[in-house]
């Protein structure tokens, strides 16, 4: 299991580097592991915010967490921006998401992203914790039962091997934890994000064929930031 987590950690961040071939049982295996790579994240980034000055905390978290995570699923959310905006069907939109090069819907949803997590991320204070766990939890919520959209990929090995007993488990530690940290607040929050999560996933389905490892990388950045915003929202509120 100590191969499983520690694979899942090379492929999620940029902490460790493997020096040995890994298979699909492998990867499998280390599936479990995706939320717990982060909320090592997330404590990381909170140890950052609360040793770091005021006006230091937006820059530094922002740099800190693609530097982490290797900007692997910023790509995945830009690549997948270009391909659904373009509007040329399902065909054409899985080209375009596999074409290497940045378009301008990319560019700017990743500019806005980026300054939103700049904005926000010093607003969460222990719920950073949980931000990068709820992530990476709602790709696999999106991938839950889903299809691949293509022949061949990583990605494929990620959606077959997401199981319903691992899904519960997560989410109900994810619950405790947000209620733990942040209270009712955090637990609606992330309750709603759940949702949001495993229908875009359906919404991919319906209209690409199923996920990719672009769209999963959209789907963890998006329900990150669709919390972030819902939470703010309801703190307000309640």
């Amino acid at each position: 299991m100590i191969g499983a987590f520690l694979l899942q950690l090379s492929l999620f961040t940029t902490l460790y580097s493997p020096n040995q071939e890994w298979n699909e049982k492998t990867y499998s295996r280390g599936i479990v592991f995706i939320p717990l790579i982060g909320l090592i994240l997330g404590l990381m980034l909170y140890t950052s915010y609360y040793f770091l000055p005021v006006f230091l905390r937006g820059f530094t978290l922002v740099a800190l967490y693609c530097i982490l995570s290797g900007g692997l699923h910023l790509d995945g959310f830009s690549d997948t921006l270009d391909g659904i905006l373009a509007r040329r069907g399902a065909v054409r939109a899985l080209e375009i998401m596999k074409d290497p090069h940045l378009g301008t819907f990319g560019i700017l949803g990743l500019f806005l992203l980026l300054i939103a997590y700049f904005s926000y991320f010093p607003l969460l204070g222990r719920n950073l914790i949980l931000l990068p766990a709820l992530g990476r939890f709602g790709g696999m919520l999106a991938g839950y039962r889903n299809s691949y959209a293509r022949q061949e990929g990583m990605g494929k090995f990620f959606i077959n091997s997401l199981h319903g007993n691992v899904i519960f488990i997560w989410m109900i530690i994810l619950s405790i934890l947000a209620y733990y940290l942040g209270s009712t607040c955090s637990l609606l929050s992330l309750n709603i994000t759940f949702v949001y999560s495993f229908f875009g996933g359906r919404w991919f389905k319906n209209h690409l064929g199923g996920m990719t490892g672009d769209t999963v990388g959209f789907m963890i950045e998006s329900s990150q930031l669709f919390y972030i915003i819902l939470f703010l929202l309801v703190k307000q509120w309640i």
